[in-house]
């Protein structure tokens, strides 16, 4: 009866002690409908937590229209792709955290129940706890990988933040760009439409020719086939924007026109940013991780090769009520049996990392002085446009008045008003790439220099 009665608080308490660490499963639906937000919301922005380059102190109020820091903070906050992120990173690290534990030890317990003997026969059984002394040895391998590892996806969020944020800021100098071009395209065609109309009347009193109305409608096609153009890419940038920044569709944004000068890093300053690069980029420190992970693994396989040692002590009653208490030990010899064949995987992987991480920074340095190059030729067709820009200016000021003297025939005069609102769009146009190409330098190096903050512990080092 007693040893019934031992076997079964045995049972029990095995059960328990392994309930005890399971966690409880729980149902979570999938969503039926978009969660797009409808409108703007005002919304308290903790910028402190929010890890873009140069990002200082900014008051976030949508009533006031979005500037180009207000988008990208809405675009880290709000973007989806951001969010479905974040739900892998999470899950990354508790897939991290999970090789880096150790493993647990190995319970059994068997029951013999004589059937059909004497009544001096009893109830036998055997329990032990048995445990793999190799999983200590490579314990500290693992839990190093699992640490850089975690620290590595958290860093490629960080980075992929950086990257929302610069797409948003480019789609918003879009958006913005072709509003603006949309406006004065508009005006042109209003102002030609009514003196369309005009000379529509004077044609059917007899007043004008037919090759003059002629000349007047082709004019007018050619705005109206401009005011198409820009109206799309005004459509396909703003709904671009809505997009990343997790609006529906059909929010009309208020941008908030950013005139400022664009100052550019100096020489110096790129010189030492591109030498600093590996210290500040996320997506170069979360590869670092990544080889750092990978390079304990090939140590973990190294130790691996070593003999295990499974040790275990087990305590037993047979039927004819002898108890019993013994040890058992078993060995694992791993380098008979593709050992090696495990470093050499773990030095190749290693190798693959170390040739990527070679490869970003090569690449770095070369979008760097694409980028450079680009804002050189930019700066001499801006420079040349603004020369120019004068002589345009009086050329249709002159204009303008000779029409009005009716000194200058109507196509005449939209020829010319239409060749000055080209060179006008034209400086628009390169204005907002000047803006978008130092965003992408700013992007490509980390300027101006920030702490990476990131949310592993670094207690947990």
């Amino acid at each position: 009866m007693c040893s019934c009665f031992t076997s079964r608080w045995l049972t029990v308490g095995l059960l328990a002690g392994g309930l005890a660490g399971c966690a409880l499963y729980h149902a979570r639906p999938l969503p039926t409908h978009p969660d797009l937000q409808p409108a703007l919301m005002p919304l308290r922005v903790d910028v402190s937590k929010i890890n873009l380059p140069g990002l200082q102190p900014h008051p976030f109020d949508p009533a006031k229209g979005l500037d180009g820091t207000d988008v990208a903070i809405l675009a880290v906050v709000n973007d989806p792709a951001l969010k479905t992120a974040r739900a892998a990173a999470h899950a990354g690290e508790a897939q991290a955290f999970v090789a880096g534990m150790l493993p647990g030890p190995q319970l059994s317990y068997s029951l013999d129940h004589p059937q059909g003997q004497a009544p001096l026969y009893v109830n036998g059984y055997s329990a032990g706890i048995a445990y793999d002394l190799s999983a200590l040895v490579e314990h500290s391998a693992a839990n190093a990988a699992a640490r850089a590892g975690a620290k590595q996806v958290d860093l490629d969020l960080l980075w992929q933040e950086w990257q929302v944020a610069q797409q948003a800021r480019l789609q918003y100098l879009d958006c913005l760009n072709n509003r603006r071009k949309l406006e004065l395209l508009e005006n042109l065609q209003q102002g030609m439409q009514s003196r369309y109309q005009a000379e529509q009347h004077a044609y059917a009193t007899g007043n004008l020719s037919s090759a003059d109305l002629g000349l007047e409608l082709a004019a007018l096609q050619n705005v109206q086939i401009l005011v198409v153009s820009t109206a799309a890419a005004r459509n396909t940038s703003c709904h671009a924007l809505s997009e990343i920044l997790g609006l529906q569709p059909d929010v009309v944004l208020n941008l908030a026109p950013n005139d400022d000068p664009v100052q550019l890093p100096t020489e110096g300053q790129i010189t030492a940013a591109l030498a600093k690069l590996p210290e500040r980029r996320p997506d170069l420190l979360a590869l670092q991780y990544g080889y750092q992970s990978q390079d304990e693994e090939v140590w973990r396989a190294v130790l691996a090769q070593f003999p295990g040692i499974g040790f275990g002590v087990n305590r037993a009653q047979d039927t004819s009520d002898v108890h019993t208490v013994g040890f058992s030990v078993s060995l694992n010899f791993p380098f008979l049996s593709g050992g090696a064949a495990a470093v050499h995987a773990a030095e190749a992987t290693r190798d693959a990392l170390w040739q990527q991480y070679q490869q970003r920074l090569n690449e770095a340095v070369s979008e760097v002085h694409l980028i450079r190059t680009d804002l050189a030729v930019l700066d001499r067709e801006l420079d040349q446009m603004q020369t120019a820009a004068a002589d345009s200016r009086q050329m249709l000021t002159g204009a303008q008045a000779a029409y009005a003297r009716s000194d200058l025939t109507a196509p005449a005069y939209y020829d010319l008003t239409t060749a000055a609102l080209g060179h006008r769009l034209t400086m628009l146009d390169l204005q907002t790439q000047r803006r978008q190409l130092r965003i992408a330098l700013e992007t490509l190096l980390g300027l101006p220099a920030e702490d990476l903050m990131h949310p592993v512990s670094e207690t947990q080092k």
